[in-house]
Order: C-alpha cells, then structure tokens, then sequence
C-alpha cells in the first residue's frame, strides 16, 4: 500500500489526470454508458413483466367490489403511515438498485483498464457485468443501504416522535445530520466498486473500502471532497437564480439574461457532467484505488506531433 504524502497537489493531480483520461477516452465511455443504459432498461423491463403479469392475475382473480372497499382503507393506511409505505417501496426498489448498480460497476471495470492498461474498449463494459454481475449488484444494495437506510430510520423515529412531517428546527438538524452522514459514508464506501473490480466479493470489498478510507483518510476523502466542491460549483449559478432571482416577482421579467444565462449554464453543466465529470470521477477512484494497493499505473501518452 502506497504511504505517500498527500497535499492539495496530489489531489489536484487526481483530479486533472483523471478529467484528462475522460477526456480522451470521452467516445469509448460515452458508447459503454449507452450501451449499459440499454442494458438497464432491457433487465428492469424483464424484471417488471413477470411482477405485471402477476399482479394483472391477482387483480382480475378478486372481486371488484373487493379493490372498491379495500381501497379507502389503504389510503387511510397510507397517509397514517407514510413511512412505512416508503420504506415497503425501498425494499421492492432494491433490486432495481441492484441492476442499476451493475452497469455502474462496469464503467469502473473499462475505467480500471485506462488506468492500469493505458486503454479500453466500450464492449469490454459488457464483459465487467458478465463477469461481476452479482458482486457489482450486492455492492450496490450496500452501498444504498448503509448510506441511505439511516436516514430514513431517523427521519421515520422523529417523524414518529412529533407525530407528524419533520419541521422547523428539527428538518435543518435532519438535513445537517443527513450531509454529514452521506458524506462520511460515501467516502468510506468510495473504493468498494474499484475493490469489486480488482476481485473482492461485496463484503471483503467493503471492508477494503473502510480500511482504505480510515489509514487514507487524506487521499480518499481528498478526492471525494474535490468532486463535491466540483458538483456544487457547477450547480451554484441555477441554485443562485432560483432562489434569488426566480422566486422573486418581478425580477425575472425585468433582468431576463440573468434567466437566460444561468439556463445555458445549466444546459452546459450537465452535459458536461455526464459527459466529462461523472466518468472522471469514476476515472479518479479507480487510480487513487489502484495508487493505494500498489497496482502499476499506465504511463501517459506522449503528445503526438505531425512531423510535416
């Protein structure tokens, strides 16, 4: 394991190498993440038919009269306890977070290739999910649980607790204990994917992921706070003109470049950030990954120049 120093220009560097490796690999992740969007859609869809035809027989086998009474009563259920109802969702979205998560853990697998091999394909996206199909999936229902399932509970027990929907002082320390949370765990679990890659099943994989953030704190929490900073960069300008300018009346009407720009400007970021940013941050553990459990670096390509 790599026990280098880490300071802001490690980071920086992650971060520069990592959106230079997008950039050039930019056609080969942009077809591997069509490619694993399709695959989504075909798996969710043969997941959904089999559930529709079930519950087409179950419907059409019960009285109707049966739905008609039944119905007022589960939505009196319902909006007593709404909660649970989220939570009975969750459960039955797991495995559509499974198969999400699949396609996911692919682009980490062509992302490893660039950065111990110099180079990848996007078919090799669908040899990953062959592969890691069911490690790739377990990481992911993990993930969701650790990082989301407790705010969930929490959120329910004060819920609970007031006897109705989370307010005033209690919904900003909910909202301040919900960031903290996410980005503690988030970073902790950051190296699971790129452990899954390199072999790990879920659970060896989120113990190498703990150990890394822990004894790494510096680089691996370095680079997920970078990406954070990034993120927020980028939404700032739509968040800044939504509260401050396009809840306000009037403004809007008289100062409408404002609204146009910061229109544009979110039309650019987010192109941007599923063209560039999220592979780039995909690109970026993967390396630090690999830099802190020894793995040998592809070393970068030398400019090309015409020789005229």
């Amino acid at each position: 394991m790599s026990n280098s120093k880490t300071d802001f220009n490690t980071i920086t560097d992650d971060m520069m190498t990592s959106l230079r490796l997008a950039g050039d690999n930019f056609l080969t992740f942009f077809l591997a993440g069509l490619g694993m969007a399709a695959l989504a859609i075909l798996m969710i869809v043969a997941m959904a038919i089999p559930l529709a035809f079930a519950a087409a027989a179950i419907v059409f086998s019960v009285d109707p009269t049966f739905w008609a009474n039944m119905g007022p009563g589960m939505m009196t259920f319902a909006t007593a306890n709404p909660y649970l109802i989220v939570g009975l969702v969750a459960l039955v979205a797991l495995p559509v977070v499974g198969v999400l998560t699949t396609v996911v853990g692919a682009i980490y697998g062509i992302s490893k290739e660039v950065v111990e091999d110099g180079e990848t394909k996007a078919e090799n996206a669908f040899s990953w999910v062959k592969r890691r199909f069911l490690a790739f999936a377990g990481a992911g229902i993990i993930q969701s649980l650790v990082v989301v399932g407790p705010i969930f509970l929490l959120s329910a027990a004060i819920s609970l607790a007031l006897g109705g929907i989370v307010t005033g002082v209690y919904s900003v320390l909910l909202g301040v204990f919900a960031f903290v949370w996410v980005f503690v765990t988030g970073g902790l679990l950051s190296m699971m994917f790129p452990a899954i890659v390199d072999g790990k099943n879920p659970i060896e994989a989120l113990r190498v992921s703990v150990k890394l953030g822990v004894d790494r704190f510096d680089r691996v929490f370095g680079i997920w706070t970078a990406y954070i900073v990034l993120f927020a960069a980028m939404a700032a300008p739509a968040f800044i003109v939504a509260y401050g300018v396009g809840f306000t009346p009037g403004i809007h009407m008289t100062i409408p470049i404002v609204t146009v720009v910061a229109g544009g400007w979110t039309a650019l970021a987010g192109l941007l950030l599923v063209a560039i940013v999220l592979p780039s941050m995909i690109l970026a553990r993967a390396r630090v990954y690999a830099v802190l459990t020894g793995k040998q670096l592809a070393a970068p390509k030398a400019l090309e120049v015409p020789i005229v």
